[in-house]
């Protein structure tokens, strides 16, 4: 083979690995294709990724509702009465788990930390839903019990209501009753009047400016979408309502 010959058996050698890399290579309308299918693909699997997010969130929620109610019934057993919440500077109404049932953990652990969490509890500031003569902050003046601010529950825990304590801070003796809620804010973010679900009637009027009317209006349900309003409870004690409301239980 000459030398000529060689130089031609390369140059097409080159054309046909050329050759292959066209047919090989994608089109700009090709990858644009692409791009739209796997845009589709992701808008299909999102809210189904979402939806698995949430409900993670409230087995884990549920999780620790139980074991907290049952480290309360366990002190029962011990003291013959339900754990006093105690208030603080950070949580002026004794509800924020974490800071007020501190009687669970010192001297005797009935319970770890942990347990405290509540995975949607980082509240966002619940405006009311009017404004105008006689809605908004001016309209709450008089209210006695107002929504907890988020920097009360940095720590992200659940709240505990005890119906004793809340008759007193409210002054409301329909709701002076053995019992309590544990509650968890709900993928809304917002904590919604649940405290008052077992006593209806207690429901104060300014929960009307929050779009509450009535005590089911508090209630996180599922199938209204992941991010519907609404939180869920566990209630113990003396009280005739279920004992876990929303949360799809």
């Amino acid at each position: 083979m000459t030398a000529h010959d060689s130089r031609l058996k390369k140059m097409d050698t080159r054309r046909c690995a050329a050759g292959r890399a066209d047919r090989f290579a994608f089109t700009l309308v090709e990858l644009l294709i692409c791009v739209a299918i796997l845009a589709i693909l992701a808008a299909i699997a999102l809210p189904h990724f979402q939806r698995a997010q949430v409900q993670a969130k409230i087995s884990a929620s549920r999780n620790n509702q139980r074991t907290l109610a049952g480290a309360i019934e366990i002190y029962l057993v011990d003291y013959g009465r339900y754990p006093e919440p105690v208030a603080s500077e950070d949580d002026r109404y004794g509800i924020v788990s974490h800071l007020a049932l501190k009687s669970l953990t010192t001297p005797i652990a009935y319970i770890g930390v942990d347990s405290f969490h509540d995975p949607f509890g980082l509240l966002q500031i619940n405006e009311p839903v009017t404004q105008g003569a006689g809605a908004g902050e001016g309209a709450l003046h008089g209210d006695p019990f107002r929504l907890p601010s988020p920097s009360y529950n940095t720590k992200q825990s659940l709240f505990y209501f005890y119906y004793p304590h809340i008759a007193e801070i409210i002054g409301d003796a329909r709701m002076y009753s053995p019992a309590y809620a544990i509650v968890s804010v709900g993928p809304d973010l917002k904590d919604s009047f649940m405290v008052y679900f077992p006593f209806p009637e207690s429901l104060p009027q300014a929960a009307r400016q929050y779009g509450i009317c009535s005590t089911w209006d508090c209630v996180y349900d599922p199938t209204n979408g992941t991010r519907s309003e609404g939180d869920f409870a566990l209630f113990g004690g003396r009280l005739s309502v279920p004992r876990f409301v929303g949360g799809g239980s």
